[in-house]
């Protein structure tokens, strides 16, 4: 770079203008992306194994710290590693091979096996950072790039990526140690059947015949009743899947799963019959976006079968064992309409409530941490509220709320609005109704912030009823009362005060409500203001009360209670004071008489 530099004084005397102006601009320019060298140019000699393996720790060993001899020494390791397809063990050994002493060449080697051997590890991991970049299009000059970017694209599922790279890859293949070539031609096999390019599947095909691992085994009977399948050869195809599905691997399972969807086409398998066996394939292989496909084709079997709930479940499945996959949206979005649908039954009684509570306890575990479940959990407490199972819904109000409140601390979803308060107002009522006066006091000590006008209204409401039930006149008493509040709590404000025996209170309160409703208050309310007011001293008021309400003339002898009420008896009258008193507790008695009159409102 110093030459260089110095030189531009040189140029600049010998060349023009546009010369200098090139020169500089090829020296400022970005530098070339260097490519790791190509591996195996020639075919790798084979050795035993222990001895090669014990001779290159040796090395590794007698490198101690020192750079390069560290990073080569654990290079050359890695590789053997990898000539034995022996992923998990090569990987960890590049995993050292780090570090600004690791120059330049060395890490460029060790990337390039970490690529390798990350593509062939069966345990699926994503590859490292440092070993993906090699397949982006910078490196395309380098000669091992198209055999790892279909081996990439064909892990990944995207055959149809992997299709035109599938000619050069397998060239590239055969100068790769042979353990490698057996863990990959399986693959490049499937998805040259899959892409239709069946001279170089009958080619690789011929190859498995060299590959003791490979001849007669499972990848090697699936795919030839793939071939078969294709031909329109279904006899052919069933006798190649049956040799395979003994086995344990991946071509086994997909085997099984060929042969069960071979069966459903050709109708030689029952719906039914092909849900059992797909329910215990996904018991048998997991770990893997199989399971999630295997998964997802047994939950649409379940709902051609009208068997909603088991979908769901098969859904939900997917979403626990597959998290934040696109496999596990997909189920998310798919389980959602059949939920609604459920729900909807349940609330119109279409479905049984014993098997709708079945129902909701099986698949509630899946997805208690979604918005749109909470709004179907809630329509579910809403059902079994309005049958009179007060204390499941407020139980599961209270879950609901609960699940919804954690999923939304932790960033999973988001509440709708008013949607957390709605739920504990929803709750305190079904407490209330179903007169579990101990839960509801501890609910009323919680902190509730309410903003919606009509859920505090609704609240405020049960806590007044709260009181009331149980005794509390004090607490009940505490609030200010007057135009605020709703016709309800007012009613049951009178009612504490009328029973405290505060005349004066509770003539003001019932005044109130009569002033709101008219002529249209209730017939124990219009009794009680009436002696309210009369035991408050308030005799004129009384009187014009007596005659205002038509429906107290009903009333069996009322007219006299009325004239004693609000008639003065004769001077000469012994005892005038215990007779007016004896008029007054008969119009008590009057009031206690009325059918349900503490539950008129």
């Amino acid at each position: 770079m110093a030459l260089l530099l110095c030189a531009c004084p040189v140029l600049a005397e010998r060349g023009g203008p546009e010369q200098v102006a090139q020169f500089t601009h090829a020296l400022l320019a970005e530098p070339r992306v260097i490519d790791p060298p190509a591996l195996y140019l020639g075919q790798r000699p084979e050795q035993p194994f222990l001895e090669e393996r014990a001779r290159l720790m040796d090395a590794v060993i007698a490198a101690g710290d020192r750079q390069p001899e560290q990073a080569r020494a654990l290079t050359d390791l890695a590789e053997f590693f990898f000539a034995h397809a022996m992923s998990p063990e090569g990987l960890s050994v590049l995993q050292a091979v780090e570090g600004e002493g690791v120059p330049p060449a060395h890490e460029l080697r060790a990337r390039s096996f970490e690529l390798a051997l990350g593509l062939i590890d069966r345990r699926g991991r994503p590859l490292t950072k440092r070993a993906a970049t090699l397949l982006d299009p910078a490196h395309s000059g380098w000669p091992d790039q198209p055999l790892f970017l279909a081996i990439s694209h064909i892990r990944d599922a995207a055959c149809a990526e992997a299709g035109p790279l599938l000619p050069d890859a397998v060239a590239r293949l055969s100068r790769f140690p042979k353990p490698v070539q057996a863990r990959v031609l399986p693959g490049f096999l499937d998805c040259a059947i899959e892409t239709g390019q069946w001279r170089l599947a009958r080619d690789i095909a011929a190859a498995f015949e060299g590959y003791p691992e490979l001849k007669g085994g499972t990848a090697y009977h699936f795919l030839l009743g793939k071939v078969a399948e294709s031909a329109d050869q279904p006899l052919a195809a069933f006798d190649s899947y049956t040799q395979a599905i003994e086995g344990q691997d991946i071509w086994a399972h997909r085997a099984r799963r060929a042969l069960i969807t071979l069966g459903l086409t050709k109708d030689a398998l029952a719906t039914t019959e092909a849900i059992r066996l797909l329910k215990l394939e996904t018991e048998m292989w997991r770990g893997d976006a199989s399971e999630g496909d295997t998964l997802d084709q047994l939950a649409s079997l379940q709902v051609i079968a009208g068997r909603a709930t088991d979908a769901i479940e098969s859904y939900g499945l997917i979403v626990t064992r597959r998290p934040g996959s696109a496999q596990a949206t997909a189920a998310q979005q798919k389980a959602r309409a059949l939920i609604e649908e459920l729900y909807r039954k349940g609330a119109e009684g279409e479905i049984p409530l014993g098997r709708f509570m079945a129902d909701h306890a099986r698949i509630a575990r899946y997805f208690r941490f979604t918005q749109n479940f909470a709004l179907a959990s809630e329509q579910f407490a809403d059902t079994f509220r309005k049958a009179g199972a007060t204390k499941i819904a407020a139980e599961e109000y209270a879950t609901t709320h609960d699940y919804l409140t954690a999923a939304q601390d932790l960033g999973i979803t988001t509440a709708d609005e008013g949607q957390l308060s709605r739920l504990k107002v929803k709750e305190a009522e079904t407490l209330l109704a179903g007169g579990q006066f101990e839960a509801l006091g501890t609910l009323l000590l919680q902190p509730i912030t309410l903003t919606d006008p009509d859920l505090k209204a609704r609240f405020d409401l049960v806590s007044a009823r709260y009181f009331d039930e149980t005794g509390q006149t004090a607490e009940l008493l505490d609030s200010s009362g007057g135009a605020g509040e709703t016709t309800q709590i007012l009613r049951l404000q009178a009612l504490a005060h009328f029973e405290r025996k505060d005349w004066p209170a509770a003539a003001a309160a019932y005044e109130t409500l009569h002033v709101r409703e008219g002529k249209e208050m209730p017939l124990p309310d219009a009794i009680r203001l009436l002696l309210s007011e009369h035991r408050s001293g308030a005799a004129d008021r009384a009187a014009a009360l007596a005659g205002e309400f038509p429906s107290l003339t009903e009333l069996p002898g009322w007219a006299e209670i009325a004239r004693g009420l609000t008639t003065d008896a004769p001077a000469l009258l012994p005892l005038r004071e215990d007779t007016a008193r004896a008029r007054i507790d008969k119009a008590q008695e009057t009031l206690d008489v009325l059918p349900d009159v503490n539950k008129l409102n």
